[in-house]
């Protein structure tokens, strides 16, 4: 169950390094664009929340069956975890700045979405050794 819970949160990597770029790429031509935050902008915002949610929570369980299984390793899963709790409060910070003009709005989600991307890059690259570990 634990390698089966493991690779999952490998693959679930994948999906949030794509629908980051996607918010991205949505935010950084709103911003740019000088285009209104719409709804679909809030509700792709609130999806890679979710999402990073849902892999934060995954890693936290593989953290405990990794421990129930003498395989935790404090230095680096304490690190992972870390950066993932602080990768997933960055993205839950978004709403913060509901009141503020379109342009701001986009830019400050841009950074925030580039800044919890970039803990998780850091966050697998100090776990693994690389961010394509396991698929090459």
């Amino acid at each position: 169950m634990l390698a089966t819970l493991i690779t999952v949160h490998g693959l679930i990597r994948w999906v949030l390094a794509a629908l980051a770029l996607i918010v991205l790429v949505r935010y950084a031509t709103g911003w740019l664009g000088k285009r209104p935050f719409t709804t679909a902008d809030r509700q792709l915002g609130a999806i890679y929340a979710g999402a990073i949610t849902v892999q934060f929570v995954l890693g936290l369980v593989n953290l405990i069956l990794l421990g129930v299984n003498g395989a935790f390793r404090p230095g680096v899963h304490i690190e992972h975890a870390f950066y993932g709790l602080l990768a997933t409060g960055l993205t839950h910070m978004m709403p913060m700045f509901k009141n503020q003009p379109d342009a701001a709005r986009f830019r400050n989600a841009f950074f925030l979405v580039l800044a919890s991307l970039l803990l998780i890059l850091l966050s697998v690259v100090r776990l693994r050794g690389s961010f394509l570990f396991g698929m090459l």
